[in-house]
């Protein structure tokens, strides 16, 4: 019975609960007291936030960083202060969240929907292609963790006169050539909403910039508009918006960034290489997740490619017989970006590798609260579920 599926009546390859993620450092209970005791729980009356904002900007090596409400609140932001409004094209991947798509439409511009390579990330040839004189910017996103291929896209958008923004809700920590996702273009933006690398208490976002103008502009924005400068400091000298984090979520934040380096990441990267190790030869497993010096992953999750040729069942499928073995969090791709309903009714250009991807791809959990057990047991599963559908 145990090669036997347990979505067809054999035993599951665990019954024991796995750690959920997220799980706040334990100083964070005390440390919220504090604020909730003052009442000063709001970013303009303590100076959590800002310590939040100088503790990201040092750990990324940028001189700006603005907290904000949600990373798609960041993206807006971002787009925004670097002058994108109606009538511009940004051209973004397909194969992200819809939150990605959305920031152009919030500034009255118009998403243009680009193929990805295989390893997932948006393709520097068919970026280059999509370029007109309506092109003002380019949204990339390190989806998974992975990271862009920011060595041909900067140079090629410079080129153009684009402008860069990072998406890196699910990249922190990674790397190209030794800099920080984020640092490469013209302002990253992270997420810290509940199922993120850190959470900032469920919701929360960061802009960073090395752009003085950019990062005043942002600052302005998600505070109602107000000037930060003479010669009227205070005043609404535009349409902003309310995108102000909390000193309570800048406290939680700061906690995370407190033990990134010495706990989150190395584990995420550790989990990863016992599924390469498990995977590396496997029969059908078409690729792993890319990780390179040049391109160093951070592993928010770890998507496994397979040769859909090679078994009986798609994905999803597969994603079923997963969970009712006891694996939790064998998550859903979600579509590609136009075909959402916003977008479905306007006639994008579908993307076919993309789409191709997203349909061979089985998502894997990793988070730092897993031990090494949980990931070999979770490998374990896998191979179960692929032995059984194998041709």
């Amino acid at each position: 019975m145990h090669d036997v599926l347990a979505l067809h009546g054999g035993e599951p390859t665990t019954r024991e609960p796995f750690p959920p993620w997220p799980q706040f450092a334990e100083r964070t209970l005390q440390d919220i007291l504090e604020p909730l005791k003052t009442g000063r729980v709001a970013s303009w009356s303590g100076g959590r936030v800002i310590e939040f904002e100088n503790r990201w900007a040092a750990w990324l090596g940028v001189p700006h960083a603005v907290a904000c409400s949600s990373g798609t609140a960041a993206l807006h932001l971002a787009l925004l202060a670097l002058g994108i409004s109606a009538g511009d094209e940004v051209i973004l991947p397909s194969h992200t969240f819809v939150s990605t798509a959305l920031a152009p439409l919030h500034v009255g511009a118009t998403p243009v929907f680009c193929d990805v390579t295989d390893d997932q990330t948006i393709d520097p040839r068919a970026l280059e292609r999509l370029v007109t004189n309506r092109t003002r910017a380019v949204i990339v996103v390190h989806l998974y963790g992975i990271v862009c291929d920011m060595e041909r896209i900067v140079p090629l958008a410079h080129r153009f006169g684009l402008k860069v923004v990072e998406d890196c809700a699910q990249c922190v920590g990674g790397e190209t050539a030794g800099k920080k996702a984020g640092t490469n273009g013209d302002a990253g933006c992270f997420s810290f909403s509940q199922g993120k690398h850190i959470s900032s208490g469920g919701e929360g976002g960061m802009i960073v910039t090395a752009d003085d103008r950019v990062a005043g502009e942002c600052r302005s924005l998600r505070d109602y508009g107000r000037s930060l400068a003479e010669p009227c400091p205070g005043a609404h000298v535009r349409a902003g918006f309310n995108c102000r984090l909390t000193e309570l979520q800048a406290i939680v934040g700061l906690n995370e960034i407190a033990r990134l380096d010495s706990w989150n990441l190395p584990r995420r990267r550790g989990y990863a290489r016992i599924y390469d190790h498990a995977f590396a030869q496997f029969p059908g497993v078409r690729s792993l997740p890319l990780n390179a010096a040049i391109r160093r992953n951070a592993y928010w999750k770890y998507p496994l490619q397979l040769s859909m040729e090679s078994f009986t069942r798609d994905t999803e499928e597969l994603r079923r017989a997963l969970c009712a073995e006891g694996i939790p969090d064998a998550g859903s791709v979600w579509p590609e970006a136009y075909e959402e309903p916003i977008f479905a009714e306007k006639g994008f250009p579908r993307c076919p590798n993309a789409e191709a991807v997203r349909r061979r791809t089985l998502v894997l959990a990793l988070p730092p609260t897993w031990e090494k057990s949980h990931v070999e047991t979770c490998a374990a599963a896998v191979k179960k579920v692929l032995r059984a559908y194998r041709r």
